[in-house]
């Protein structure tokens, strides 16, 4: 039809009035309904994208706050040793791990946020993410820690506690939140979840960390493995298909890998790696 057309407007005109014709003839046609679709999510990505940046207005806020607040603790005097018999130091400290769990997490969100702008606008690039020198055993706790609400978490550590990593921290620890939420949604789809649960577990070759993340779940169906890592593709009724494509960005920028692995009934592991830190750097 477009070649046989003398212009733009003389397609589109065409076009139209085929739509409006199959319309009428077959009202159920597969692409009716493909191009209502695809009109209903880009009429709705300018809503999205107000909200997206108005959420990430408030969690900047909310961390700034939270930037605050141990400073104010500290001005105070509760954290000075023996200042107050009567406080509770072991609270405190609980205190000021969850300011600090509150603190990533509100940090991770506003970054998805723009995350998620950005894969709108087709030009997402984490490149710009400053890659630090982290101790992998101590982010994977706190990616725990963060976990651990949503399920029962057991860690497994095959690697020195002085192990260093190279990848930007707050990048890590997306990858992790996202695969300990997708792990949490799997096991809440079991008809009985008692007693399951998700094991983390990290290993290391010469040059790269390992870390698994699996799961109790009922399993990925062996047709959706290869697709898991698509933009927009989910096998959870409220997944969004953005979380797993984030993750193997994060990764792929950092220089690793990520694959899934699973059998239907039998859980999901997923398998990324970070590379280590050279010991003569």
């Amino acid at each position: 039809m477009f070649e046989a057309s003398s212009s733009v407007d003389e397609f589109v005109h065409g076009l139209m009035s085929f739509l409006v014709d199959l319309s009428r003839e077959h009202p159920n046609h597969p692409m009716l309904t493909a191009l209502s679709e695809e009109i209903s999510r880009a009429s709705s990505a300018p809503l999205a994208a107000s909200a997206m940046h108005d959420l990430r207005s408030l969690l900047q806020g909310v961390t700034a706050g939270l930037d605050y607040a141990p400073g104010l603790l500290a001005r105070s005097g509760v954290l000075e040793p023996g200042a107050n018999k009567s406080i509770d130091t072991r609270r405190v400290e609980l205190v000021l791990e969850a300011i600090d769990d509150a603190r990533s997490g509100s940090r991770m969100a506003a970054e998805l946020a723009a995350e998620t702008l950005q894969i709108q606008r087709d030009c997402m690039s984490p490149k710009d993410q400053k890659v630090e020198r982290l101790p992998l055993n101590g982010a994977l706790s706190s990616a725990a820690r963060l976990g651990g609400r949503l399920v029962p978490l057991e860690l497994r550590f095959e690697t020195e506690d002085t192990l260093e990593v190279q990848a930007p921290r707050s990048a890590l620890m997306r990858v992790m939140v996202n695969l300990l939420r997708n792990a949490a949604h799997a096991i809440h789809e079991l008809e009985d979840p008692v007693g399951a649960g998700v094991t983390i577990s990290s290993w290391a070759s010469d040059e790269f960390a390992f870390v698994q993340v699996a799961d109790d779940g009922p399993g990925i169906p062996a047709a959706a493995v290869a697709s898991i890592f698509d933009l927009f593709f989910t096998t959870h009724a409220e997944g969004t298909g953005i979380g797993l494509y984030v993750c193997k960005t994060l990764v792929n920028t950092w220089g690793g890998m990520i694959h899934a692995d699973s059998r239907d009934g039998e859980g999901a592991r997923f398998t990324f790696s970070v590379p280590k830190v050279d010991v003569g750097a």
